[in-house]
């Protein structure tokens, strides 16, 4: 209930203007009772990451899940992540990771989280965790995954125009790299 409400209000009025009053009223519930689960801000926004990532980790699951050819995962992996990070918890996330810029407790508390949720994503995507090629895949997921964070906040400015060209390019990119053999030590091969 309040994380659908902090998702709901994150999406509709950004992170400044999401406040604990703002989300236990979208939910319904009373200021002590918001309070007695997150007494701060802080508390709330670091909760909405994990939640949202939990959830994300399930549909990534759903989206990848069965493919097992590393190149054809890679390949699908845009998509995958437009899907899931265009979405309004996707957005809400995003609005909170740039809140965590001016919040100095809120930076801190995500902080830990977010090297967690980055490891375990690195995990997911079956991207190279090899000693030599882990810090090309982390390069490569984090391009993927921030090239569809900024798509998602684009897609919220200007919902007229369609966002999917651009997912599609970088898929063709990541072909061409595969094709030439520029990324094609960077996927982990399954043995």
């Amino acid at each position: 209930m309040l994380l659908d409400a902090a998702v709901r209000c994150l999406h509709a009025h950004g992170y400044s203007a999401t406040t604990t009053m703002l989300v236990a009223e979208d939910a319904g519930v009373s200021r002590g009772a918001m309070l007695h689960q997150f007494r701060t801000k802080a508390d709330l926004m670091t909760f909405v990451v994990e939640a949202v990532f939990e959830q994300e980790v399930a549909a990534y699951g759903e989206l990848l899940g069965g493919i097992t050819d590393p190149a054809e995962r890679l390949l699908a992996y845009p998509e995958a992540v437009w899907t899931v990070l265009s979405r309004p918890s996707g957005v809400a996330v995003l609005e909170i990771l740039q809140g965590s810029r001016s919040d100095a407790t809120l930076r801190d508390m995500l902080e830990p989280v977010q090297a967690r949720i980055e490891q375990q994503a690195l995990a997911f995507t079956r991207l190279a965790q090899g000693d030599g090629r882990r810090e090309g895949a982390i390069a490569l997921m984090r391009l993927v995954v921030w090239a569809m964070r900024g798509l998602s906040i684009a897609d919220v400015l200007d919902p007229q125009h369609n966002m999917h060209g651009s997912v599609k390019l970088l898929k063709l990119l990541l072909r061409a790299g595969l094709e030439t053999g520029v990324l094609t030590a960077t996927i982990e091969k399954e043995g």
